[in-house]
């Protein structure tokens, strides 16, 4: 789009902004909410995350999964599994990552790594007023 004046094309790419930021929050709603639970379905992609937030610098890891559990004092609530992931380190040492940490690291890990990939894809769209909104040669 070519416009004739400065002025013109300054409002012409808030007005662009304005629009590009609402379809840009949407954007990344979706791929929090929507992209980042499906990769669960990425295998061991929660326990790397885990052993990425809880045991940087460990050389190996073990998981031990327990039986299914009840979430809360309602017996007709829902179940849950427990996890616990032992670090081992160079220098023999180990770390245990409990249950609560570890479901806090892959829950907030998924979400946050789809909120990543929208913020990724946002950004370059904010750009874009800048190349198609320009002042008109003379």
């Amino acid at each position: 789009m070519k416009l004739n004046t400065a002025k013109e094309v300054w409002i012409a790419r808030i007005i662009a902004w304005v629009v590009l930021g609402v379809i840009s929050c949407g954007i990344i709603f979706g791929t929090t909410f929507m992209l980042g639970p499906s990769l669960f379905a990425i295998p061991n992609l929660n326990d790397k995350i885990a052993l990425a937030v809880f045991c940087p610098g460990a050389t190996s890891s073990s998981t031990q999964e327990g039986a299914s559990t009840p979430t809360t004092s309602d017996p007709t609530g829902t179940y849950g599994h427990t996890v616990e992931v032992t670090c081992y380190f160079a220098d023999g040492s180990t770390k245990i990552i409990r249950n609560e940490q570890y479901a806090l690291a892959s829950i907030g890990g998924m979400f946050g790594i789809g909120g990543l990939i929208g913020i990724l894809i946002s950004i370059p769209l904010m750009l874009v007023p800048f190349f198609l909104i320009r002042k008109k040669k003379e």
